[in-house]
């Protein structure tokens, strides 16, 4: 929790109970949230969130790089908790469309700054969807 929260104040953000009760439901319960299911975990431990604000903290938190934001096949925006947010360095994340579990994956081809067919790159976000060799294992039995 604290590299969390250390993570936060480096950033630039206030630390609040709220900030607090989302990264301890996502060290607690893991896993890949929309904000709905954080506003209803947080209505039970912390009394009524708008969801508006859920949002906010959720976007906040993705950057600082303690959360990221995953787009799923609908498009629809969920959250997962970054294990390498303590951890300084270019990284992408790929998830198991089966059971939600995410990766790290450290290598990558492309520095901001490059140019790629002309285009200067400014940033760039990926995000790798798979099957999980747990979930690969299941479905093949």
């Amino acid at each position: 929790m604290e590299k969390f929260i250390e993570k936060l104040r480096t950033s630039g953000f206030k630390v609040t109970p709220r900030r607090k009760a989302i990264i301890s439901l996502f060290l607690k319960k893991g896993g890949i949230f929309s904000p709905q299911d954080v506003q209803q975990a947080l209505k039970e431990e912390i009394g009524q969130c708008g969801l508006p604000g859920i949002y906010r903290n959720l976007e906040s938190m993705a950057v600082c790089g303690i959360l990221f934001r995953i787009v799923t096949f609908s498009g629809e925006r969920r959250y997962a908790l970054c294990n390498a947010a303590h951890a300084e360095g270019h990284h992408h994340h790929v998830v198991c469309i089966s059971c939600g579990k995410v990766g790290n994956v450290s290598s990558c081809l492309y520095r901001d700054g490059m140019t790629i067919n002309g285009y200067r790159l400014v940033n760039h976000v990926v995000q790798l969807n798979g099957v999980c060799e747990i979930c690969a294992q299941q479905q093949n039995t």
